[in-house]
């Protein structure tokens, strides 16, 4: 249909059409859309013309709609914001949506696109509001890759045969739509995305999807509504698993830590294998017994320990010939000689390795108190194989081997030692790292070793307190994160909490929580402007302000709640005049001309530019004035005598002749006026007795003299016949003539004397 609309054209009403749009379901043949200006505001909206008359049932529903639909305050959806009927055209309004386009099936980006579509829906639904109509031309992407649901309130009946084909068969046959309609029509939209191919009741699901999405598509694609049991949350969920690629479900963890012991050839702690410090080191007692065990044992063997002769005193004594079973007998027999040298020698080694040992045994207290088995365990035991070797040697009385090799596992030792604040460093950084990276483990086992360096440093048991809680802190983010897509905020904020409340200094878990009490004060705040806007069209004002206001607590920088205090306000003004203007239009009906001008002045006194008003009270005036005239003509007919009564008369008639609409009262005004001009100048007979003494004058028409009986011809009008005799008192006779009513003869004479 042809609606031969053009660019600059006001219509409807205050609206100045642009261009000509081809987006979104505008491309059907039964709609036509244009890009128009408001001429007061200047806001820019899109104008759908239906193309097709709507019968008038089906119009009173989505006017209903667009009015119902205004509790939907959602990012990615775009309402109606006027429906209405002008010169027999239907028309539906809505904002304009800058660089828009319609939604892309084939995009391979679509995902984040289609979880603002799963947001809306759920949003709606949740409301107990349907879309219905739901197809990829209702739904539009801007610049910024924002979704627009549009098409709210607009019927089956206007869209395309393509368009059709997304929606239910209990839509298409009629049904007044519900939410499971909104669900067939996402399942051929996700069909669509995920295979390349329209949804047909046969086609072949060939796309390699995950078991349980494919069941939940199959659902969603039911002819029968009780099918489609999908749940949008389960199904948002399945579809993250399906686009992100690994599964957003949170799996069971056990936080408990091993405490194996570690293996000989381990060089490196990791957490399976680090407990705690006080269950690996040696105890500072058992060393100190094993010191003072080590300085007797070495008193005593340089005590005691027999010092054989040398060979050739061995050999001046035993003498030629003698066996070493004789030599042994004769030294049992007699106990050994020690020179003063030797003793000394003896002496001199046991105080030197009693210095050595002291010091070895400081070194291992100071190393094994620093945890070196955590970050240097291969190196120490190899100390200590060193430390056993000596131990040999001296215990072979090579005494000065002995003391060498005690000497180098003292350097050792104090390398070792050199080592501790390097450790530290090192581990301390590196356990900040994993901590930054969320790595548990690492983060775990650098901090076990760094405390165990410097147990005393409040600053790394903090972090190491950080360590063994960060599964169980990312474990909690991640079932916050889940929380949040599945839009249930409140546990997603009670999770995030949780989180935060272990480790204060976890970013994500501060993040997480700042944005979901951001998205809960964004979700309370739509609620009440939802709830502001609902009341409006229910015209609960006061509960309309009460929803706006606490909108305004919630966002105190949003303009929107000013926005929606005004549109109460305007909205009680318009009702106001709307009363004035519906019984301005009964007044009229009832010819209440006066009645109909006091209230189009009531109504131009809260607004002074409403055309209705301006227009109306106009027409009520000119119709009180020509309701006056008549009842004036038609009141004294007289006035038609003159020549300027009779030309008012008929400018009268004239304009009561055309004026509309036309009623019984006015007809029969006109009618009788019109006899009356036709009659005007009609004279009538008047017959006038009077004694022959009186003189008798017609004012204004003729002197007749004394006369007794006389006929004089008038026209129709008011007259004065007076009588005037010399002694007697005047006589006076007023009367009116009317066209086709005879006038009684007047008795015109004098006689009572004047004394």
């Amino acid at each position: 249909m042809n609606l031969q609309l053009r660019e600059g054209q006001v219509f409807p009403k205050q609206y100045v059409l642009s261009k000509r749009s081809t987006s979104g379901s505008d491309s059907t043949s039964s709609v036509e859309s244009w890009i128009a200006t408001h001429n007061q505001t200047g806001d820019r909206v899109v104008v759908r013309f239906m193309g097709t008359h709507l019968d008038d049932n089906t119009w009173a529903s989505i006017s209903e709609r667009v009015g119902t639909l205004r509790v939907l305050v959602h990012q990615n959806i775009s309402l109606n914001v006027e429906a209405g009927v002008q010169d027999g055209i239907q028309y539906l309004v809505e904002p304009y949506l800058t660089d828009s386009q319609i939604l892309d099936l084939d995009d391979p980006g679509i995902w984040p696109l289609l979880q603002q579509i799963l947001g809306a829906l759920g949003y709606a639904h949740n409301l107990g509001i349907t879309h219905g109509t739901l197809c990829p031309g209702n739904i539009l992407v801007d610049a910024s890759g924002i979704v627009h649901m549009t098409g709210f309130a607009l019927p089956p009946s206007i869209y395309s045969a393509d368009e059709q084909a997304y929606l239910s068969p209990q839509v298409l046959a009629g049904r007044d739509p519900s939410t499971d309609d909104d669900v067939y029509s996402l399942g051929c939209i996700l069909f669509r995305a995920l295979t390349g191919k329209r949804w047909e009741k046969d086609v072949e699901l060939d796309a390699p999807l995950d078991p349980h999405l494919e069941s939940q598509l199959r659902s969603m694609l039911s002819d029968s509504p009780f099918g489609r049991t999908t749940n949008l949350s389960e199904l948002r969920e399945s579809l993250g698993t399906h686009f992100e690629g690994s599964s957003t479900a949170i799996e069971s963890v056990d936080f408990s830590r091993r405490s194996s012991p570690v293996p000989e050839t381990t060089t490196t702690a990791t957490p399976d294998r680090i407990g705690k410090r006080q269950d690996q080191a040696i105890p500072l007692q058992w060393v100190l017994v094993a010191g003072v065990s080590l300085l007797i044992f070495a008193t005593l063997l340089f005590a005691f320990l027999p010092t054989s002769a040398p060979p050739e005193t061995t050999s001046l004594q035993n003498g030629p010939g003698v066996t070493t079973a004789g030599a042994t007998a004769a030294t049992s027999a007699a106990p050994p000689i020690v020179t003063p040298m030797e003793s000394a020698r003896l002496e001199m080694f046991q105080e030197q390795g009693e210095a050595l040992t002291r010091d070895i045994l400081r070194q291992q207290l100071d190393l094994e108190d620093a945890g070196v088995l955590f970050w240097a365990r291969t190196d120490y035991e190899k100390v200590g194989a060193d430390l056993d070797a000596a131990d040999s040697l001296y215990r072979g009385k090579q005494f000065e081997a002995a003391l060498n090799q005690y000497k180098t596992v003292l350097a050792n030792m104090a390398e070792l030692k050199t080592r501790i604040p390097r450790e530290l460093e090192r581990n301390e950084a590196s356990g900040d790292k994993a901590l930054l990276e969320g790595d548990a483990e690492t983060a775990l086992t650098s901090f076990t070793i760094a405390t165990s360096i410097d147990g005393e440093n409040k600053d790394l048991q903090q972090k190491l307190a950080r360590a063994e809680t960060l599964d169980q802190v990312q474990d909690l983010v991640r079932q916050g994160e889940v929380f949040e897509r599945n839009g249930e905020l409140d546990s997603a904020r009670e999770t995030f909490k949780t989180a935060k409340d272990l480790d204060g200094d976890w970013q994500p878990a501060n993040q997480g929580l700042s944005r979901i009490q951001r998205a809960i004060t964004q979700r309370n705040f739509q609620a009440a402007m939802s709830k502001g806007f609902h009341e409006i069209s229910n015209k609960n004002y006061e509960a309309a302000r009460e929803g706006f206001t606490q909108a305004k607590k919630i966002l105190p920088g949003s303009n929107e709640p000013e926005d929606g205090l005004l549109q109460v306000e305007q909205s009680e003004r318009n009702d106001i005049i709307l009363g004035h203007q519906k019984s301005a239009e009964a007044d009229l009906a009832s010819e209440n001309w006066s009645g109909a001008i006091e209230e189009y002045e009531a109504a131009l006194a809260i607004a002074d530019s409403l055309e209705f008003a301006l227009t109306g009270l106009a027409y009520a005036k000119s119709r009180l004035a020509l309701q006056e005239r008549l009842r004036g003509f038609l009141s004294d007919p007289s006035l038609l005598q003159s020549d300027e009564g009779l030309a008012e008369a008929s400018s009268t008639l004239r304009q009561a002749s055309r004026a509309k609409p036309v009623t019984d009262q006015l007809m029969s005004q006109i009618d009788i006026l019109a006899r009356l001009i036709s009659t005007a100048r009609i004279e009538v007979p008047v017959t006038i007795n009077s004694d022959g003494k009186t003189d008798v004058t017609v004012r204004k028409h003729a002197a007749l003299g004394k006369v007794t009986n006389k006929v004089v011809y008038l026209i129709p009008g008011r007259y004065t016949v007076v009588g005037h005799r010399l002694g007697y008192r005047d006589v006076r006779e007023d009367f009116v003539i009317l066209a086709g009513k005879p006038i009684p003869a007047l008795e015109i004479a004098s006689t009572e004397r004047v004394r």
